[in-house]
């Protein structure tokens, strides 16, 4: 079953004005999408409670064994609990997964050059089936981006990386990044189209960096698996089809 695929970020995700017009959007389609969200701003306050600075490197969080128990609370705990509640209290069909559910997301170590990042995983496994049974019975899935990990732990998966590959895992028409700019910015203007090898130009020059660069780099490889395109926007250019559109 071919669907959309929806990122929403941590920030969006405690603003009730965002909240409330994703209902309003999720509950005028035709055919429900799938959504998989952060919870950057919940996951900080519990490493602050336990005496954790939180670190990145390359957009990504840096994640030891304490860390990683915290961004399952964070995340599948509170995240995803209170994204559900706020769907179905809209009137939306939606159901909270996370990615150990069913072995739904399988997880090896994500390497990155510029250091250690811990607990933090690439998925090179999606169960696409459970997402398209969920489809087919009209609920919309609302994912929590920890994953089952090769070791028998559990791997952070950051989720604008998550939600690329289940769109490239399920042949999603788009995988749509929803954040809190318009799109990907280029001398403080909206740029509304993107090829590959300007995307990759963006991210080389470093004019897309840190969280922006990951979201693009997530579009490029779920581009590759052959999603026929992924766009970058705000809740306002989500029902307008503004933003920033990367095409193969």
């Amino acid at each position: 079953m071919s669907a959309t695929v929806y990122k929403i970020g941590g920030a969006p995700l405690e603003d009730d004005a965002y909240l409330s017009a994703l209902a309003a959007h999720l509950k005028g389609l035709e055919t429900p999408p799938i959504l998989v969200h952060g919870g950057g701003k919940a996951i900080n306050r519990l490493q602050s409670a336990f005496g954790i600075v939180p670190r990145s490197i390359g957009g990504l969080r840096v994640t030891d064994d304490q860390s990683m128990a915290l961004v399952a609370m964070a995340l599948i705990g509170e995240a995803n609990v209170n994204l559900v509640a706020r769907l179905v209290r809209a009137g939306v069909e939606a159901q909270g997964f996370s990615g150990v559910d069913r072995a739904l997301l399988r997880s090896r170590p994500l390497q990155h050059p510029e250091g250690d990042l811990g607990r933090v995983g690439a998925v090179y496994q999606v169960r696409a089936e459970v997402l398209s049974e969920a489809l087919r019975a009209g609920v919309v899935p609302v994912i929590a981006p920890i994953a089952l990990a090769d070791d028998g732990g559990l791997h952070n998966i950051n989720a604008d990386q998550a939600a690329g590959a289940i769109a490239a895992a399920l042949g999603a028409r788009e995988v749509i990044f929803l954040t809190d700019v318009a799109g990907v910015l280029r001398e403080g203007a909206v740029v509304p189209q993107l090829s590959r090898g300007e995307a990759e130009a963006l991210i080389a020059a470093g004019v897309a960096a840190g969280g922006m660069a990951v979201k693009l780099r997530a579009a490029l490889e779920a581009l590759s698996a052959g999603v026929s395109a992924a766009r970058i926007t705000d809740i306002y250019g989500l029902s307008n089809g503004t933003g920033t559109l990367i095409t193969a």
